[in-house]
């Protein structure tokens, strides 16, 4: 290598993209530095995956019990301690490795602590101190950027990274943002006895996703959990008095305001850019660092992964990137990106999860396709589980049947849509996904039938 460089391969950010890159370099003889600003693992690790998987699945359970009396559940003096409920999260983070660079160092990975700024085409300042790399890949995700709306500098207000940390459950909350995470945490709070109102910008919740959902978790939401939802509903301005925390927003052309002890901001995260690309001359728009189809860019020497590059977020498809990237950086293997059989997941109870094209999607595109939607009241597991929101949609080409993509909403949607990846990942058709045998009392028969019935 010489004498040029301080280090083989330099990664930014050590969550999903970062540390898996990381770990890889090493495992090929790299000299590799990891650098990060926050805590180790990234936030994936420390602040949403984990402790949003343990705080929703405790909410989950609590909200099934308090309506377990069908089941012959008594729940006249269920309560909960909201005090280890904060403790399980931390546990299961502590316990996931959040915050702990030992993984890293263990696998003779320098871990340099210090926010990372380019002065060079190779060159990065730490914190004060100079750093050379031959090759470099920026993974810094996002971070929760909100504008338009007047006090909200002045305002204590939670983010999605924090607002899981609340000392004490609000009495009422408002919500700003109904994608994803906004309607996570709205569920969330709810079933522990909040009062949750949920802002949308847009004219529905989980905007992304088909009209479908949208309409039968608005419901839910609503009926189940109480939580008042307000679509074309534009937060303009905070206050705070010692009373409250006010909330004027416009809808239908009205300024209204809401009286709310906190208020959590879940609007759509931004790529984390403030690195002084240009002195690296690396390109990027609003949207993300600009990268091709190897994740390399505008610098020879320089990739980029996860969200940091824009598109869909998630932790699967951040740990693949930085893989992939790191093998094209050090090894010039020439990966080529491919998304195809990548889900996205909305932790609600039930879940919505997503693979492949959705019906927006296809309209978008122009590309032709037949659907079918199956509701899970028609299956066993509906029955025996007394639950009966829900769908399976599944969408193929008109005449070879080969699968497009599913929306699945169940209670275990996150497992039925693994054998719907599969089978686009290896493009199988519907005939071929209907013809597999299901256990017939689970949550996914319901994607054999909607295979079954597409495939007539």
């Amino acid at each position: 290598m010489g004498r040029k460089y301080d280090y083989q391969y330099l990664v930014i950010g050590s969550g999903a993209a970062g540390g898996a890159a990381a770990l890889l370099a090493a495992e090929m003889g790299a000299k590799t530095a990891l650098v990060e600003a926050d805590a180790w693992g990234g936030t994936d690790l420390n602040y949403r995956d984990i402790p949003y998987g343990a705080a929703l699945n405790f909410a989950h359970q609590y909200a099934e019990m308090l309506t377990g009396a069908r089941f012959g559940i008594s729940s006249s003096d269920l309560h909960y301690n909201y005090a280890a409920v904060l403790n399980w999260q931390a546990v299961a983070t502590r316990r996931a490795g959040g915050g702990n660079k030992k993984v890293f160092e263990n696998a003779q990975i320098d871990c340099i602590r210090g926010y990372a700024q380019f002065t060079g085409s190779n060159t990065l300042d730490i914190d004060g101190m100079e750093v050379r790399a031959e090759k470099i890949l920026i993974a810094t995700g996002s971070s929760l950027t909100v504008s338009g709306i007047s006090g909200i500098d002045t305002i204590s207000c939670w983010s999605p990274d924090t607002a899981l940390r609340i000392p004490q459950i609000p009495e009422a909350l408002l919500i700003v943002g109904a994608g994803s995470t906004g309607c996570e945490l709205a569920q969330y709070f709810a079933a522990l006895g909040s009062k949750v109102l949920l802002a949308e910008m847009k004219d529905r919740i989980l905007p992304r996703e088909d009209v479908e959902v949208s309409e039968v978790m608005d419901k839910h939401l609503r009926d189940r959990y109480q939580v008042k939802i307000l679509t074309n509903a534009r937060v303009v301005a905070l206050d705070q008095d010692e009373r409250s925390k006010q909330v004027i927003f416009v809808r239908d052309g009205q300024e209204k305001l809401v009286r709310v002890e906190e208020v959590i901001l879940a609007t759509t995260p931004e790529p984390a850019m403030d690195l002084e690309l240009e002195k690296a001359g690396v390109k990027y728009t609003r949207a993300g660092i600009k990268v091709d189809k190897n994740l390399q860019t505008s610098n020879k020497d320089i990739w980029a992964a996860g969200d940091v590059i824009g598109g869909e977020s998630s932790t699967e498809r951040a740990i693949y990137e930085g893989k992939l990237a790191t093998m094209n950086a050090l090894k010039k293997s020439g990966s080529i990106l491919d998304y195809t059989g990548f889900t996205r997941v909305t932790n609600t109870m039930p879940q919505v999860a997503k693979v492949g094209l959705n019906e927006t999607e296809c309209w978008q595109l122009k590309q032709r396709y037949k659907t079918t939607v199956v509701p899970i009241e028609t299956i066993h597991a509906s029955i025996t589980s007394d639950f009966r929101t829900g769908f399976v949609k599944l969408l193929a080409e008109p005449h070879k049947g080969r699968i497009l993509g599913a929306t699945i909403v169940l209670p275990e949607a996150d497992l039925a849509i693994q054998e719907v990846a599969l089978a686009l990942r290896n493009g199988l058709r519907v005939s071929e996904l209907a013809g597999t045998p299901h256990v017939a009392a689970s949550w996914g028969e319901a994607v054999r039938m909607a295979a079954r019935k597409l495939a007539k």
